[in-house]
């Protein structure tokens, strides 16, 4: 019977291009392979044997001889997850059993962590470890006794709770696994185990003991855990390299029989077999796949990638078209996808495009476009490559983010694109919505990111030609009618309209259809919408300023509905004011579909500002009263957004473990009460940190804001 059991089943496709042609734990890290690096640690620790799960080129694990334990390799022909690969190879484990993913390193004391399990009589212990970026990694919340109290697999940084993250190390009674891993489904410890442990209210354990560990499962961990086990080392060479004595590399990794010439590489990763000629220039954050050759004079930008078999002929200029390395955090950012056009480019767009649908999954796709030939062309290369697997396909025609949402449940989608692109900025812009209309939840954002890496997509041999609505189910015509629908007739109704653009003159134009006295301008009662759709503010005519917040708390009060789904992020005043007036507020975050996310449907005008325009212009034509009575009838309150950007690079950065500290660990950023206020504290995609200052008045959310940020 088997006390360890290595993980080694996955494709590794987060470190591609390295594990193109090599497994992730036999990937070299400082010369010698993960796999053997943490077996030999194993034996440190007194364990004699253990068990390799392997899935991905097993024909390379059958070659592997490891030196320090014996290792028994049982293969699998079919991805079962994680969790459901060590259920079919319980028959062979002990009644305790040490569970590793095989692409850590680590020197953790684990036959201590063993015996304490077994002393205490535990059924579930997870090793956890403080990080700087939690997003990445199963994230925990722990309970006073040590007990865990949530447990969030990759959440969204928005929906961070804690800076405790899931080492990929367990120790688990066998029972356990046998009665709470189902037969013949691909069940993960992350995402599916660990959560259904909690839901049945069997405590898992975590622990944080001393030592140090690494996760090498993306380029930038994987050359950090290489630099920190470099000996004292400038750089990381491996066998048979040859480095012109004129050629400048410097904190570099090199695996075997790479080749230099008078050139200069700085801070990046080069694999088996590359090999680079003179003049050229690789600055840091590349890195290059097996056997790619870099003629004369080829210049790489910072952090390209470059998939291996390559040759990049002589004075290139090579810049990254894919998503690794100019996303390396992930492909999305906090709601969308954006980037220069120069790097959403055409085949990437086509990529996405096929990216947007599950394997054997059938997809209903809407895409809609700004108003430019640019963005017409994007929408149709996104529309190309979705067809190009079978996808159901609806060509919109023109639009703007706030209409997604309404295209989402007015066509029955699955899922919903508006593509724009800001010629000023050179930007290409990608807005995405989910069958309610909302944001993609973090796990849908994950599967797109995954398949655009290279994993298994559809292919259809006979596409099916786009769906093109026509008449009065054009897009634009049915949106104008669902307003209209929302809202009872503004017939003496005056308000100023302060934007002549898009979303502007939808919000002009239908008002004054429903009666409404509006016009361009700022006098009186005067509403903006934002250039997106999605938000709105105001002036009362009494030159008082609302806010987007502002004008949900009157809409969502008045709201015939009782219960509500808000966002995570908004502000507690408002939350306190509509439970107050009777509602009950579910907040909503980023993680997959919930109960929270579905009241969302009840309020559409919180996501869409010319609605909620519409919405608040009739509730005061029903009070007989302007903007600054409606005002007045809600607590003060003032808000102050203030971004806290990525620290600089060598910098130590313990904000995450800060906003950790003051999460109440129900899988919602901080929210930290001073007297003079609030402030809720929201990590963003790019990794830095928003402070969203909540005061009675507007200097004191400023000094709110301020002392908040001092105190992060």
């Amino acid at each position: 019977m088997y006390e360890v059991l290595i993980l080694a089943g996955g494709l590794g496709s987060r470190l591609a291009p390295i594990t193109d042609t090599i497994p992730k734990p036999l990937v070299p890290i400082a010369n010698v392979p993960v796999l053997e690096r943490l077996t030999a640690h194993l034996k440190r620790c007194g364990f004699e044997k253990a068990l390799l799960a392997t899935c991905a080129l097993p024909e390379q694990f059958r070659a592997y001889r490891d030196p320090n334990l014996t290792l028994d390799v049982r293969e699998s022909s079919t991805p079962k997850g994680s969790a459901g690969c060590v259920k079919e190879l319980a028959p062979e484990l002990a009644e305790t059993v040490l569970i590793l993913s095989g692409d850590v390193v680590t020197d953790i004391d684990l036959r201590a962590v063993f015996d304490r399990h077994v002393e205490n009589r535990r059924k579930a212990t997870m090793l956890l470890t403080h990080t700087d970026s939690p997003g990445e990694f199963g994230v925990v919340s722990l309970k006073k006794d040590g007990a865990i109290g949530s447990f969030f697999e990759k959440p969204s940084w928005r929906d961070t709770c804690s800076d405790l993250v899931s080492t990929g190390i367990y120790v688990l009674d066998r029972k356990t696994l046998r009665d709470h891993i189902p037969d013949g489904v691909c069940w993960e410890f992350g995402r599916d185990f660990f959560p259904a442990l909690l839901a049945d209210g069997i405590e898992v354990y975590g622990e944080t003991p001393a030592g140090r560990w690494w996760d090498v499962g993306t380029p930038e961990s994987f050359y950090r855990c290489s630099m920190a086990l470099a000996d004292g080392e400038e750089n990381v060479v491996g066998e048979d390299c040859e480095i012109d004595e004129e050629a400048s590399v410097r904190r570099s990794v090199l695996f075997d029989r790479v080749k230099i010439g008078r050139s200069r590489v700085e801070g990046s990763i080069l694999c088996r077999g590359v090999r680079i000629g003179n003049g050229c220039r690789v600055p840091a954050g590349c890195l290059i796949g097996e056997g790619t050759v870099l003629e004369d004079g080829v210049v790489l930008s910072p952090g390209v990638k470059l998939k291996g078999g390559l040759i990049v002929h002589e004075n290139a200029f090579a810049t990254e078209t894919g998503v690794f390395g100019t996303l390396s955090r992930g492909l999305f950012g906090d709601e969308r996808i954006e980037g220069d056009k120069e790097t959403l480019d055409a085949e990437f767009l086509f990529r996405l495009g096929r990216s947007l649908g599950s394997p054997g999954a059938s997809l209903r796709l809407g895409i809609l476009h700004g108003a430019s030939a640019r963005a017409k062309f994007c929408a149709e290369l996104l529309a190309l490559g979705a067809r190009d697997t079978g996808a159901e396909v609806l060509l919109l025609g023109e639009g703007f983010p706030a209409v997604a949402s309404f295209a989402s449940r007015g066509y029955d989608l699955d899922l919903c694109v508006c593509a724009d692109v800001h010629e000023a900025l050179g930007k290409v812009d990608l807005r995405f919505c989910d069958r309610l209309g909302l944001p993609l939840s973090r796990d849908k954002q994950r599967g797109i990111e995954k398949r655009m890496r290279g994993g298994e997509m559809s292919v259809c041999v006979s596409p099916a030609d786009p769906i093109v609505p026509e008449g009065e189910d054009m897009l634009l015509n049915r949106y104008c009618r669902y307003l209209q629908e929302q809202v009872c007739g503004l017939s003496g109704v005056r308000f100023s309209v302060s934007r002549r653009d898009e979303p502007g003159e939808f919000l002009y134009s239908n008002a004054r259809t429903l009666g409404a006295d509006a016009e361009y301008g700022t006098g009186g009662d005067s509403f903006t919408v934002s250039p997106d759709g999605r938000r709105a503010g105001a002036v009362s005519a009494g030159n008082k300023e609302l806010t987007y917040w502002h004008l949900v708390a009157i809409a969502c009060e008045s709201s015939p509905e009782k219960t509500i789904g808000l966002p995570a992020y908004a502000p507690d005043v408002v939350v306190r004011y509509l439970e107050k007036m009777g509602k009950v507020v579910l907040l909503y975050n980023d993680v997959s579909d919930s109960d929270a996310r579905r009241a969302a449907l009840r309020v559409p005008f919180v996501n869409d500002g010319v609605l909620l325009c519409l919405v608040v212009a009739s509730i005061l034509k029903e009070r007989a009263s302007g903007l600054d009575a409606a005002l007045s009838a809600l607590p003060p309150f003032a808000l102050r957004r203030k971004l806290l950007p990525v620290a600089p690079a060598g910098m130590e950065d313990n904000r995450a473990r800060v906003v950790a500290s003051l999460s109440a660990g129900n899988g919602f950023p901080a929210r930290v009460f001073w007297r003079s206020g609030c402030v809720s504290v929201f990590p963003n995609a790019s990794g830095g940190f928003t402070l969203l200052a909540e005061a009675p008045d507007p200097d004191s959310a400023d000094a709110l804001c301020r002392m908040a940020e001092r105190f992060i």
